[in-house]
């Protein structure tokens, strides 16, 4: 089984989108990556990699200007019925379109404008499923020890999820690994699940706290007693500080330091935590911690 990425297949209208999602994942290293600015296009070039034996991701626009997104899910399905499609569009998830597309078996789906972050998370949440792996389909109980094996441990609720089968049947196969030495049963886990969906896909989202941007940085904070001055590390060239100009020499007399800050890029904001909330990869519903659903389930590891 190979590590390597799968393709990817962009269908969008907007090429400045397009151009930056491709620069990003290109860096979360899918080196394949085809666009289109049409839906047309797009299920013609999804048939092509196709027959090529690719299985591409799909990050489909669901306002397009030639077709309906539900039209192009449904061709693509029709060419590949597993195919993972994920949506991007600013409509609300209330949106009766697209609560028929998540049920007519679109992935999930991203908000505009889109956070880099959370299309890592997705990605990431992809490759764990074992989704985006080369070779032959799984049958059901090699997919089951893939997905052990991807793991240190794994619930058998997430197990469940991630591999898509019943509690009954997935504890008969677990009995039958357990026989034959390959898992062992550990003690129950705990684990954050979505307070809609219930679903265990789910990754933490940080922000500012002021502006609840995602677009700050880390670093090193320097104050400047004689002025007042505080700004990051970078900005106090040559020593000197950028309000005053005089020249800093001597850690606790002329300054101090702050380390682990972090900057807003949006709003200017300086925080030593960040905030965080949830967002499930399933439905997108976005929660914080007081507001979670707790699911306990038991433990297993490869043994």
């Amino acid at each position: 089984m190979s590590g390597r990425k799968n393709d990817v297949l962009i269908i969008e209208d907007s090429m400045a989108i397009t151009i930056l999602l491709r620069d990003f994942l290109k860096k979360l290293g899918y080196d394949n990556v085809e666009s289109c600015t049409n839906g047309k296009t797009g299920i013609r070039v999804f048939s092509d990699l196709e027959s090529a034996g690719k299985k591409p991701i799909v990050l489909l626009d669901f306002h397009l200007p030639d077709m309906d997104a539900n039209k192009i899910m449904e061709s693509i399905f029709n060419i590949r019925p597993d195919a993972k499609i994920i949506l991007e569009t600013a409509d609300s998830k209330s949106d009766e379109q697209i609560k028929n597309a998540l049920r007519g078996g679109a992935y999930l789906y991203i908000e505009k404008p889109i956070r880099f972050e959370n299309l890592k998370n997705v990605f990431e949440t992809l490759e764990q499923e074992g989704i985006i792996l080369e070779g032959k389909p799984f049958n059901e109980l090699e997919r089951i020890k893939s997905h052990l094996k991807s793991f240190s441990r794994i619930s058998l609720a997430r197990l469940s999820e991630y591999s898509d089968t019943e509690n009954e049947l997935l504890q008969k196969y677990l009995s039958q690994l357990e026989n034959e030495k390959i898992v062992m049963k550990i003690s129950d886990m705990k684990e954050i699940s979505c307070n809609q969906c219930n679903s265990l896909r789910i990754f933490p989202n940080f922000f500012c706290p002021a502006c609840k941007s995602n677009n700050f940085v880390q670093g090193k904070l320097i104050e400047h007693f004689k002025c007042g001055n505080v700004s990051v590390e970078d900005s106090y060239k040559e020593n000197k500080c950028p309000k005053c100009h005089k020249e800093i020499k001597i850690l606790g007399v002329d300054y101090k330091s702050m380390d682990n800050y972090y900057i807003c890029k949006d709003c200017g904001d300086k925080f030593p935590e960040l905030s965080q909330d949830y967002v499930c990869v399933r439905c997108s519903n976005r929660f914080p911690l007081e507001k979670t659903k707790w699911i306990s389930s038991p433990g297993y590891k490869i043994v």
